[in-house]
């Protein structure tokens, strides 16, 4: 049975191939520009520089987004788009409350910790409403070599979980099954936490809401990876506002969008849902 991260890999090189766009055999695109819809905005590109995850690369060196199987090139595939159009719109789409207007890419939200904090997929906010951050997932669910873990660092500073007692309860369970089977194989728990860690110290534990966007493959892997989202959710219970949806189920509502030119959901279509 060909496992969903293969299937991911194949999919996207047979549409690059039926677009004749050259890859290599690592499957990245030869210019950055081929493996987007559009060049990113001046904005965008500046926020992808500040990050950490070397996406753009430098000089002769490719980046992380030239990947056909590119996390970061999935999220400006869809959301970059509405970055000069009604970001209300894509933000509403999201599940965002309306009156978003700004959209950012790349954002961090450090702790007490210090230290170089994750950086969220997408972010919005507006005047009087509660942002909506998200964190995007492609490949990443499927590939499961990054181990989900938690440093001793997150329970040593008094009162860093003081207004997130279920979440540091969690942090501590995983931290506890370090040396034996985690629970959590296909979602990325600690990354999680740690959001919510930076988030709460930005807006507090009730002041955002944190949205996990995943591309789901159909396959036994995926429903594990949903079972432990589920999981997750029942942790940390009502502590702060956390959801879950499926690339698929956002492109439904996408579609519809009266914004959505013809070519931006032809390319979305053709490329991530086979249609």
């Amino acid at each position: 049975m060909i496992r969903a991260y293969e299937s991911i890999c194949a999919q996207q090189r047979a549409w690059a191939d039926q677009k004749g766009i050259k890859v290599d055999n690592d499957g990245y695109t030869l210019r950055l520009r081929d493996n987007l819809f559009q060049s990113l905005s001046p904005e965008t590109e500046e926020e992808f520089k500040s990050g950490k995850g070397d996406e753009l690369g430098s000089g002769d060196d490719r980046g992380k987004m030239q990947a056909l199987h590119s996390s970061s090139a999935l999220v400006l595939n869809v959301f970059e788009y509405w970055r000069n159009r009604n970001v209300d719109e894509i933000a509403s789409v999201s599940g965002a409350p309306k009156g978003m207007t700004e959209m950012r890419f790349e954002q961090s939200h450090p702790t007490p910790l210090g230290g170089i904090p994750p950086h969220l997929d997408v972010e919005f906010r507006g005047i009087g409403v509660s942002p909506l951050a998200i964190e995007s997932k492609f490949t990443e669910t499927y590939q499961r070599h990054t181990k989900r873990s938690i440093k001793e660092d997150y329970f040593s500073k008094p009162g860093l979980w003081v207004t997130l007692p279920k979440c540091e309860n969690l942090a501590k369970r995983i931290h506890e099954e370090e040396q034996r089977g985690t629970s959590f194989i296909y979602l990325d728990a600690p990354q999680l936490l740690k959001h919510i860690l930076g988030l709460t110290t930005t807006f507090g534990p009730t002041g955002f809401e944190l949205l996990y966007l995943w591309y789901e493959v159909p396959s036994s892997e995926a429903e594990r990876h949903r079972t432990e989202i589920k999981n997750f959710g029942k942790y940390i219970g009502d502590e702060v506002c956390f959801r879950d949806m499926t690339y698929q189920e956002l492109f439904k509502v996408l579609k519809k969008c009266p914004s959505a030119n013809e070519n931006y959901i032809s390319y979305l279509g053709q490329r991530y849902l086979l249609s």
